[in-house]
């Protein structure tokens, strides 16, 4: 039985899905400049990653009492019982899509000009595109696998920026194509590094196809992704020298693991409520001698408080790229080809930067399945509040070894209420909101 909590409203009346000219100056960009400005609009392109992909995972809970403050659609997030009502986490992407669409028109209207910048104003269209994609299949569309069948609904796949053409849903394997052919084309025209760390490049493109690739089970691609990364970027930030008095003690501008930011900034009723706080069980995780124990977690009203946001920002969740988790892709990869050295040498390289020197030990292990059990533990030590547990959750339901229930337990005057997601639940997949599915006519996932 679902809790009736009161006040249902929808996040927002006038709500716009798969708006293409979502603010007037999409409207008729003439130069290259104009793109360029289109692009780094960061309040559209790097800080709308959907708040489901947080406020779902079992990283942190709350209270009955929190819980039934909070606006309608994280109640039903949180309790895995989504309505349709949260537009906010479908159009926000859908509208990064509908810029990159509008970007990629405007540079085959508009000639000549630097030809790097064409190449390279393409190339970030096409990441945009493909990434939010991904982004989007991991809320509303079944978990893919290479060795799986792959049956299902995909994504509306809307390839241009005419928003008044209805099309229907692609399936699943259609929706994965697109995602690698956007992806692998960004490759070809993006430079090496880019300028500024909430633009794409090769770099970036290499981080987000390796975490791709981990999650549809293509550990040799995702591998190859993670190497070219480390050739570029293997940066690792030294846990001892973070001020730990700090409010936050990882800084964006400090945070050298930084691969590419983004964020979440529709996150925050959830996660700065006070009364939201990281799950016991994930807690108990750290040793003593766990700098993340300091770094990430503080005294807060109930339970330990999060504070370890990796761009030190509260109320939101950072939903970009950094090495440490392609360190732990790289660990991953290897110990599921048997190489127990090197996906111990990743493992160990990781933690010796987040231990107190002194008392850092070297872990061995005798088989890969015991490497591999540590270094899925490590990602969830490791990756809090970024939006990665809910595809952990997700891929490693696939597997009886890792498979697992998460709960919340609430307390409702005195009675105890227990909810369980188990895994490979309908649940695991959203519904698309209902105004979208009024205006587009689209297919409802089933329930």
């Amino acid at each position: 039985m679902l809790l009736l909590i009161a006040g249902c409203s929808i996040w927002t009346a006038c709500e716009r899905f798969l708006d293409a000219k979502p603010y007037s100056t999409l409207a008729q960009p003439h130069t290259l400049k104009d793109l360029r400005a289109i692009l780094d609009r960061e309040e559209s392109i790097n800080n709308i990653y959907p708040m489901a992909l947080q406020v779902a995972s079992d990283d942190l809970e709350t209270t009955y009492e929190a819980l039934t403050s909070m606006p309608q659609i994280f109640q039903n997030t949180y309790l895995w019982n989504d309505q349709g009502l949260d537009g906010a986490s479908w159009s926000n992407p859908y509208q990064a899509i509908s810029i990159a669409n509008v970007v990629l028109e405007a540079l085959e209207r508009i000639d000549g000009g630097d030809v790097r910048l064409r190449k390279q104003l393409e190339g970030e269209a096409l990441f945009i595109r493909g990434w939010m994609l991904f982004n989007l299949a991991q809320i509303y569309c079944n978990s893919y696998s290479v060795t799986g069948q792959n049956n299902g609904l995909g994504l509306v796949l809307r390839m241009d920026s005419d928003s008044e053409i209805t099309i229907g849903r692609s399936n699943l394997e259609d929706t994965y194509i697109r995602i690698f052919t956007d992806l692998h084309k960004a490759l070809e025209l993006l430079p090496e590094e880019g300028e500024f760390i909430t633009r794409p490049s090769r770099l970036v493109v290499h981080a987000a196809l390796a975490r791709i690739y981990l999650v549809i089970d293509d550990f040799e691609h995702a591998e190859r992704m993670v190497d070219e990364v480390l050739k570029v970027k293997n940066n690792l930030l030294d846990f001892s020298t973070l001020d730990f008095e700090a409010r936050y003690p990882l800084e964006v501008g400090k945070n050298t693991e930084i691969i590419y930011h983004a964020a979440s900034i529709s996150t925050g009723h959830f996660v700065a409520n006070a009364s939201t706080h990281a799950n016991p069980e994930l807690y108990s995780l750290y040793d003593e001698n766990d700098l993340r124990k300091r770094a990430y977690f503080e005294s807060g009203n109930i339970g330990m408080k999060f504070r370890g946001y990796y761009h030190g920002r509260m109320a939101d969740y950072f939903a970009g790229l950094a090495t440490d988790e392609m360190y732990l892709i790289k660990a991953e990869c290897a110990a599921r080809r048997r190489d127990i050295e090197t996906g111990s040498f990743y493992l160990n390289e990781l933690r010796r930067h987040r231990y107190e020197k002194e008392y850092f030990e070297v872990l061995s292990f005798t088989t890969d399945m015991e490497l591999l059990t540590e270094i899925i533990e490590e990602r969830r030590r490791q990756l809090v509040c970024r939006g990665i547990r809910w595809l952990d959750l997700r891929r490693l339901n696939r597997d009886e070894n890792f498979a697992q229930s998460i709960y919340r337990e609430l307390d409702r005057d005195g009675e105890q209420i227990i909810y369980e997601l188990k895994p490979n639940s309908l649940r695991y997949v959203f519904l698309i909101p209902t105004m979208a599915v009024e205006i587009g006519r689209y297919e409802q996932n089933p329930r």
